[in-house]
């Protein structure tokens, strides 16, 4: 090799060393933080394992067996699907609303942008506690504000009947900050050549936004979805401080579960076996948005 091959030879490596060294500490953050311990939870969904330590015990398919016939966690289950389907809809609705008001906003947008944003940059558990107060059935400012019209208190988070929509409205507090960002983002791909055409057209309104302004996010509407659902079926912050679950499993869902039968009911091969669950839910989430977006491609 000549003395110009070497030199290349040279440059080319530490080039490609430099990537791999600033990369290095995120690799191992991942590989010891997420990657084994999703093999080790894997693993443990087909053992029985003692949380004291000790020898695993195989037991199969037993743990998923028997999530699936417990009736707490199909309680968890049905929960879930209620929280998101009072979250994620109600947050996409407000998300686009809230990203259409600042858009019309001629004079002060980036700050009116940046108020609205504020719940998506707040500590959760920090506005957890926050809204427990706010949701507190004596001296909660919610029941103040009741009486003042002459409503009688509530008991939002003590109730069978309240506990799980009072978290919800929380839930959608704080995503429908995130879809109003996204939201933003969508609106600003539309070229303003449409907007003119539609404003000389006399296209307007609901209109202009179902008929030309939709069709044309369709990538960031359907980005939008499927982060809301990750958010909401993935909901435990809020909800473990709020209420724990409670009352009587009516705010359980499948992260407080997870957690419950894990480091509550020490059962740690049932616990893994539901994870696995959450997660083979939530790639099937992520595959359906890739469906979606190439198909919208072609």
């Amino acid at each position: 090799m000549t003395a110009v091959g070497t030199a290349r030879a040279a440059r080319s490596g530490s080039s490609m060393l430099a990537p791999i060294l600033f990369m290095l500490p995120a690799g191992i953050g991942i590989l010891l933080f997420v990657a084994v311990p999703a093999v080790l939870s894997l693993v443990a969904s087909f053992f029985q394992v003692p949380l004291a330590g000790g020898a695993w015990t195989w037991v199969g398919f037993a743990n998923f067996e028997r999530i699936v016939t417990d009736p707490l966690v199909l309680q968890a289950i049905a929960n879930t699907g209620l929280y998101c389907l009072i979250t994620i809809i109600q947050s996409l609705v407000i998300g686009l609303a809230l990203a259409l008001l600042s858009e019309s906003i001629v004079h002060g947008r980036a700050l009116v942008r940046t108020l609205l944003f504020l719940p998506m940059t707040a500590n959760l558990v920090a506005m957890a506690v926050v809204f427990r107060w706010i949701f507190a059935y004596q001296g909660g400012f919610a029941n103040e504000l009741l009486a003042l019209v002459g409503i009688v208190p509530l008991n939002w988070l003590g109730a069978t009947g309240t506990s799980l929509v009072t978290v919800a409205i929380v839930g959608v507090w704080r995503s429908a900050s995130f879809a109003m960002m996204i939201f933003i983002a969508g609106l600003a791909t539309v070229p303003g050549s449409i907007n003119e055409a539609a404003r000389s057209e006399g296209i307007r309104g609901w209109t202009k936004l179902t008929r030309l302004t939709l069709p044309l996010m369709k990538p960031t509407v359907v980005f939008a979805c499927v982060v809301t659902i990750l958010g909401s079926v993935q909901a435990f912050d809020t909800i473990n401080v709020m209420t724990q679950g409670g009352p009587q499993g009516s705010s359980e869902t499948l992260l407080t579960m997870t957690w419950k039968l894990g480091f509550s009911y020490f059962d740690l091969g049932s616990a893994s076996a539901l994870s696995l669950l959450l997660l083979l839910l939530l790639i099937g989430v992520g595959l359906l948005q890739r469906r979606l977006l190439s198909g919208g491609s072609r």
